[in-house]
């Protein structure tokens, strides 16, 4: 038996985690996501804990980036990987701040436009790579890639 939460609305019930499909437009694009919520047992009460509104703000975006023609969350870390690089790396070697993978790669924000141009670039000419992460003294970072 899991362990239910008690309804912060009432203080007597128990919330129990449901799931359900959410239809959601973005520039004239529809799709259904799901979304992630708890109901009280004793008032009826919906409600979401700040994890289920970041599970329903990540499919959100990466719905966004789908739909905008940007690299998904996960596209961002096989490049990443590709690379052979750590989020530390990738943020010092294209910008974006500490922190900006971790983000890109949970869809918690939306890369702009040319940071998802740079990944691309740097993912399909391994020269540029080169480039830019010795710019940044990181020039022993070689490629996972085989040619």
């Amino acid at each position: 038996m899991t362990n239910k939460t008690i309804c912060q609305i009432c203080g007597e019930g128990r919330l129990e985690e449901l799931i359900d499909k959410n239809t959601v437009e973005y520039k004239k694009h529809t799709t259904e996501l799901n979304s992630y919520y708890s109901v009280c047992d004793s008032c009826g009460c919906e409600q979401a804990s700040a994890a289920q509104m970041r599970q329903n703000k990540r499919a959100m975006l990466a719905f966004k980036k789908e739909v905008d023609g940007l690299l998904t969350g996960e596209e961002i870390r096989k490049i990443r990987m590709i690379l052979g690089i750590t989020q530390h790396e990738a943020a010092t070697i294209f910008g974006g701040g500490s922190v900006a993978f971790s983000k890109y790669e949970n869809n918690d924000v939306i890369q702009s436009a040319s940071m998802d141009k740079l990944l691309r670039v740097a993912n399909e000419v391994p020269e540029v790579f080169h480039v830019l992460a010795k710019k940044v003294g990181l020039e022993r970072i070689k490629l996972n890639v085989k040619n």
